[in-house]
């Protein structure tokens, strides 16, 4: 440590380069904490005689005797971020005054107030302690910490080593400057320990609830018409409708429905030589898919869950070769919890949804691998501890519409419907999600643990002919498992 020693009518007497205070004369003297910024000035010992003045660290802070009979002491200057000691003898007294000496910049003492964690510059490392009540005052004195360090690191250590004088009142400093002394996680060569801790609980626990909603929309229409009079014969079949026909004098045609899945009406008059099949299909399908997961994360670290499957890709590989890699599929959900302050919870959320698509598979190595559709985003909320927000819109639409009728005569009004097929499809997809976050403790040791999932109605050892015996008597619903 530097020491720089002002003298009054003695001469002060250095050992090696620094001066050595034992811990019983700071206490005798009964050390004071000041707190400067860089840059300010305050006044020491006014009034006092001085006859001796001993600074720690001139590159922290720095002193001016402050010449006169009435006005006496010494002025004090703070010159970068970090901690010192100051030490005052006045004339006729064996005890000096001492005083710790801690310089902050400006900005940190405007972000650092009640209720942060302290920080402190010791040399070229900048400490955090003590305990914040919530995430935010943390990060401010984190923010604290690295603009002094910062400044710490490009002022440089100062000037080593020291000088007396003789009642003159001034001293000179002999030494080179050094540079901050480099480590892991430093700012521009300075290092930062964080030993502080935030009063909030780290486990959170997110309830989610996953819901997909599909409706799918169907309508077909097509017909077959044949008609044989005086051996003349004149059909509309539809596509892979007609599956045989045999001409001659008596020709005949077999025919199935237009639409093998739809509704058909069929009109046959012998008389007439009149043969009709009308298909007609029109369906609506409701579908609804619930998942609720409950997943528990520390503050900070990522929870993940899929409902779904994976699927083998085989991936060709070098001399021939190849291997099989999983792809994923289904509705999964990421989250990554941050807790603020006791009732407050920023909250990373990023759910997908995906499917299989046939419609646009690829062929790897002779085996054909569907696509994968894939829905997904990524959010960030803060809420509040229970509070619920919802993730919606995510809105899979497909509409196909297929018209095949014959050319010119499906053209005409009216007479065309004769001779056309329509089918039509529409399938809707939603993707909605739920997410509410809780602060929660573990259960506290030798706590009575909750029920399990059906361990109230297990039966254990229990006798197995009792439910085949009594039939609806029995109070079994199976052998093993009451009702």
């Amino acid at each position: 440590m530097n020491k720089r020693i002002f003298g009054y009518g003695t001469t002060a007497l250095l050992c090696g380069s620094s001066m050595v205070v034992s811990s019983a004369s700071l206490a005798a003297g009964g050390a004071q904490e000041l707190d400067i910024v860089v840059g300010s000035q305050q006044s020491l010992a006014s009034g006092h005689t001085l006859r001796r003045v001993a600074i720690g660290d001139p590159s922290v802070a720095d002193v001016l005797v402050i010449r006169g009979e009435k006005a006496g002491g010494v002025l004090l200057i703070g010159k970068s971020p970090g901690s010192t000691n100051v030490m005052l003898w006045e004339q006729g007294k064996d005890t000096p005054m001492s005083y710790v000496v801690n310089v902050g910049s400006a900005a940190a003492k405007t972000l650092i107030g009640p209720g942060t964690p302290s920080v402190k510059v010791l040399g070229d490392t900048a400490l955090i302690s003590g305990a914040a009540p919530t995430m935010e005052m943390h990060q401010r004195a984190v923010a604290a910490a690295e603009i002094e360090a910062h400044q710490r690191a490009a002022l440089g250590r100062g000037a080593n080593g020291g000088a007396a004088s003789n009642g003159n009142g001034k001293g000179k400093a002999n030494g080179n400057g050094g540079d901050g002394a480099s480590g892991a996680g430093g700012t521009n060569g300075a290092q930062i320990y964080d030993t502080s801790t935030v009063a909030t609980r780290s486990v959170v626990q997110v309830d989610v609830r996953v819901v997909e909603f599909s409706r799918s929309v169907l309508k077909q229409v097509g017909l077959n018409i044949l008609k044989q009079n005086n051996g003349f014969t004149f059909g509309s079949f539809a596509r892979s409708a007609l599956t045989s026909a045999t001409n001659g004098p008596a020709p005949s045609f077999t025919s199935v429905a237009p639409i093998s899945s739809a509704f058909n009406l069929v009109f046959n008059s012998a008389t007439h030589g009149l043969f009709a099949d009308l298909s007609l299909m029109e369906s609506n399908n409701l579908a609804r898919i619930l998942a609720e997961p409950t997943l528990v994360a520390l503050s900070g670290q990522s929870a993940s869950f899929l409902a779904g499957g994976e699927i083998p890709v085989p991936i060709p590989q070098g001399l021939g070769t190849t291997s099989i890699e999983y792809k994923p599929y289904g509705v999964g959900l990421t989250l990554t919890p941050t807790v603020l302050s006791p009732q407050r919870i920023a909250l990373k959320v990023a759910p997908e949804a995906s499917q299989l698509d046939f419609a646009n598979a690829v062929t790897i190595s002779g085996v054909s691998v569907p696509a994968i559709t894939t829905r997904r985003t990524d959010t960030t909320v803060e809420l509040g501890d229970g509070e619920s927000f919802v993730i919606g819109g995510l809105i899979d639409r497909e509409t196909i519409s297929n018209v095949a009728k014959v050319p010119l005569l499906g053209d005409l009004p009216i007479i065309g419907a004769f001779f056309k097929q329509l089918n039509y499809q529409q399938n809707d997809k939603e993707l909605v999600i739920i997410v509410t976050p809780h602060l929660v403790s573990p259960l506290a040791r030798g706590a009575t643990l909750p029920a399990t999932p059906g361990e109230q109605a297990e039966q254990r050892n229990a006798p197995v002919w009792r439910s085949l015996l009594g039939g609806v008597a029995s109070r079994d619903a199976v052998p093993g498992f009451s009702k």
